[in-house]
């Protein structure tokens, strides 16, 4: 009888034990009601062999096009949820958020339709434009050497777009690390989310727009010798070559392994070489420093939290069901 009460007591804590696990996996899987990772298995199953196809042609051709695919999923997330909405050109009537201040310099939107026309061909009227970013950023990500993560689809897109609601939702390049936090916050992310984000940052390229800022009148007294303090001076000494004062349109690679996507980003914002001001703060809090520090050192604990990080934005205020519409081009609305 003993030994039938000790086998009774291991088989409830083993069971417990697989239930404790499954609890624990189904949170870490959950996704926003109405996705799931095999939403186009019936419909459109050749859907994300087409998308990696597509981003492995862009990459091929132009490696900071993983940035680029990166920043379209974020910058369309960011602003009213998953929707596609970044895609949408403005109207007589309406200036959309690619016109956003914050948008300036996107890339991607030929490219996504492109995607978008090859996925009608296969599969009309199937797949949205809103899963299309989704899972480009995944595929490029991988591409580029960084984490691979699950994207679950069956995201619609919607049929607004407003410039004002990008520039009042999106961080702009100029913000400390309280903006940043704060910022994040709003989304449910925390602050450590947002550095870890902030890692996207190590692949692609950009325009001077952004990093005018860091390089010149930076406490606002109009002087052109006026540099961010948490700048390393000869990085900045270079960053003035590519980044002439007032010239808002050269670029320049973002990360010193700007191709591949690895944690050099963090260790270039502790060398005080942080490309924007929004990098730059990362260090300048206790807590981010420690974090910082701690991605520059551990890649791997960066790609984890990268990739967990990635999966719950793209449950940002998805649309599904009933609720917007597949387009058949991305730019507009059917």
């Amino acid at each position: 009888m003993a030994s039938t009460r000790v086998f009774s007591t291991s088989w409830v804590l083993f069971s417990s034990s697989i239930v404790l696990f499954a609890t624990l996996c189904a949170a870490i899987s959950e996704y926003a009601p109405g996705l799931s990772e095999d939403y186009y298995g019936k419909t459109c199953p050749q859907a994300p062999a087409i998308v990696e196809k597509y981003v492995t042609k862009y990459l091929k051709k132009d490696s900071s096009f993983a940035g680029a695919f990166n920043r379209l999923q974020f910058h369309d997330c960011w602003v009213q949820g998953c929707d596609g909405s970044v895609l949408l050109n403005s109207t007589a009537t309406n200036s959309a958020e690619r016109e956003a201040h914050v948008n300036f310099g996107l890339r991607g939107i030929k490219e996504v339709d492109e995607i978008k026309a090859a996925l009608e061909y296969t599969c009309p009227g199937v797949v949205s434009c809103a899963d299309i970013l989704i899972l480009a950023a995944r595929d490029a990500t991988v591409k580029a050497g960084g984490p691979w993560w699950p994207v679950a689809l069956g995201r619609k897109d919607s049929r607004n777009s407003v410039d004002l609601l990008a520039d009042g939702n999106l961080p702009f390049p100029v913000f400390n690390f309280a903006l940043l936090t704060d910022n994040f916050a709003r989304k449910n992310f925390s602050a450590r989310e947002m550095v870890v984000l902030s890692g996207a940052h190590t692949i692609g390229n950009t325009h001077c727009n952004g990093i005018l800022p860091h390089l010149y009148n930076f406490t606002g007294g109009n002087n052109a010798t006026d540099i961010d303090p948490a700048l390393n001076k000869g990085f900045a000494a270079f960053l003035k070559k590519h980044c002439p004062q007032g010239n808002r349109t050269n670029t320049i690679f973002i990360d010193s392994t700007a191709g591949k996507f690895d944690n050099a980003y963090y260790k270039n914002v502790l060398a005080g070489k942080g490309i924007f001001i929004t990098d730059a703060t990362l260090i300048t809090d206790s807590f981010g420093k420690k974090l910082v520090t701690s991605f520059a050192q551990a890649k791997s604990t960066f790609f984890e939290e990268f990739a967990a990080g990635m999966v719950k934005m793209g449950n940002l205020g998805v649309l599904t069901g009933s609720h917007g519409e597949i387009r058949k081009k991305c730019q507009f609305v059917n």
